[in-house]
């Protein structure tokens, strides 16, 4: 496992943030940076009489409300998986008890 890590400079909204990631997520964090930055370029040209700190609240809930419904979604996932991996024990205890 890489635990190397490198220090980057993001840019959010005009606003430099310094982060320490590690080397193999170099291109996800630049990945991260171009799409809050054509969110927020696009978000600007839409909405100009917002200001900056109203634009990035509304990115802010827009990128939490993504988060929290990929939460929910992955939990609902984990769930039915658990269902299934139920279901196919009972199965198998059901096949090797009837077998004997």
């Amino acid at each position: 496992m890489d635990t190397e890590k490198i220090k980057m400079h993001v840019k959010v909204a005009g606003q430099d943030i310094s982060l320490t990631v590690g080397f193999d997520d170099q291109d996800f964090v630049r990945l991260t940076e171009r799409r809050i930055d054509e969110l927020f370029n696009d978000w600007r040209a839409r909405f100009p009489s917002k200001s900056l700190q109203e634009l990035l609240a509304m990115m802010t809930y827009q990128y939490a409300s993504y988060y929290l419904s990929l939460s929910r979604r992955q939990q609902d996932a984990i769930a039915r998986l658990q269902e299934c991996d139920s279901a196919l024990d009972a199965a198998i205890l059901e096949a090797g008890s009837s077998g004997e």
